[in-house]
């Protein structure tokens, strides 16, 4: 399972949500955004930066909390043309990440909600942004749909060890240069200028510098910490391979039109209209006279068709799949659970069952003990 953000606390009214593409895209769309996803980022080679680049509106980052000392300046809101809001409020870190970028990008279709959100914020301070947020009932309750539901109130013991804390902050690219937006600074920080196309390139140091820092940082077993998660906020790539789809009809309707213009008899049965025709598809004058290299376009364009479709079919299943996930995080599973257990008591399986799993979880506390004193000791 993935690292979760801050420990739940009973002084919040948000919950922890797990840090999962599918979760973050439905909390979206609940709050009225329309026209984006999230992709998990798993590399940060330049093969891997290429292929984002274009269609990428901001990156958030998960990683290990720690108190550090960062004397990078931060942008007083006169300095600043980006929304920045200070996180107030415990559990809201991945949601505020999200919105950092949203409310910054452009092209986004925020709906009517976030656009509201925006122009009432607009000139507010980052103190008062943040506990605007808090107050939103909408973007709350899409937060708080993804609590684990449980039949059961767990109360957290005070002598338990407490769990690692986990945060978000967001990298963007807003107007030439490229900033650094963490809830918990004053401010945004100005990381440096860049252009559009090569500001993914360029944040890759900060971002590789940041899981270094976290590696180094060993954890309470003495390993290097490995936590951390990185993510990209992109177009709904449904609706990318829509565009690229239409625009490999209209490229192909047009050498149909201009196959028959030469001589070829053939039907036209793409029903498109021209008016509609992106302006990269060639205009009629500029494709080939000849009949036997239109014929090679005719069919390099219908196998691409068939190729972006059956990319399209993949990420309905991914949309199908997230759906499914989603739904079974809101599931209470403790009723079926305590069922599984009545039945393995009525074969007389079950304490054998109970005597196994607290030994395992003995063995392993007892390894882990000795790991934390070797630490200690060291």
């Amino acid at each position: 399972r993935r690292p979760q953000h801050a420990a739940y606390t009973a002084m919040s009214d948000w919950c922890t949500i797990e840090s999962d593409p599918g979760v973050f895209t439905e909390l979206c769309e609940q709050i009225g955004v329309s026209g984006v996803e999230f992709t998990e980022v798993y590399s940060l080679e330049e093969q891997s930066i290429e292929a984002l680049k274009g269609r990428t509106f901001g990156l958030i980052f998960l990683f290990k909390w720690m108190k550090e000392e960062d004397k990078r300046p931060t942008l007083a809101p006169e300095e600043s043309p980006v929304f920045f809001a200070k996180q107030v409020i415990t559990n809201a870190c991945a949601t505020q990440a999200i919105l950092s970028v949203l409310l910054n990008a452009e092209g986004v279709q925020l709906g009517p909600e976030l656009s509201e959100f925006k122009a009432f914020t607009s000139d507010m301070d980052y103190e008062m942004r943040g506990l605007t947020i808090s107050n939103s009932e909408s973007v709350k309750k899409a937060h708080n749909s993804f609590q684990r539901m449980s039949s059961f109130e767990i109360v957290q013991d005070d002598n338990a060890e407490k769990e690692d804390a986990f945060h978000f902050i967001s990298y963007i690219w807003n107007k030439g240069k490229l900033y650094e937006l963490d809830g918990l600074k004053a401010g945004p920080i100005l990381i440096g200028e860049s252009s559009e196309e090569q500001w993914l390139s360029q944040i890759r140091p900060e971002i590789q510098r940041r899981m270094q820092a976290c590696q180094a940082a060993p954890s309470a077993d003495g390993k290097s910490e490995i936590r951390f998660n990185l993510m990209a906020i992109v177009e709904d790539q449904r609706l990318t391979l829509d565009k690229a789809i239409m625009e490999a009809r209209h490229y192909r309707h047009r050498v149909n039109i201009k196959l028959v213009s030469v001589g070829e008899d053939l039907e036209l049965d793409d029903d498109l209209d021209e008016d509609d025709c992106p302006a990269s598809v060639p205009a009629f004058e500029d494709l080939a006279e000849d009949a036997k290299l239109l014929q090679q376009a005719l069919q390099e364009q219908t196998d691409k068709i068939a190729m972006l479709k059956s990319a399209k079919e993949q990420e309905l299943q991914k949309r199908e799949k997230w759906r499914m996930e989603n739904a079974r995080r809101r599931h209470d599973f403790v009723p079926f659970v305590l069922c599984a257990m009545k039945h393995l008591a009525r074969k007389g399986k079950l304490t054998g069952a109970y005597a196994r799993a607290h030994r395992a979880a003995e063995e392993a506390k007892a390894q882990a003990q000795e790991k934390k004193a070797e630490v200690a000791a060291a």
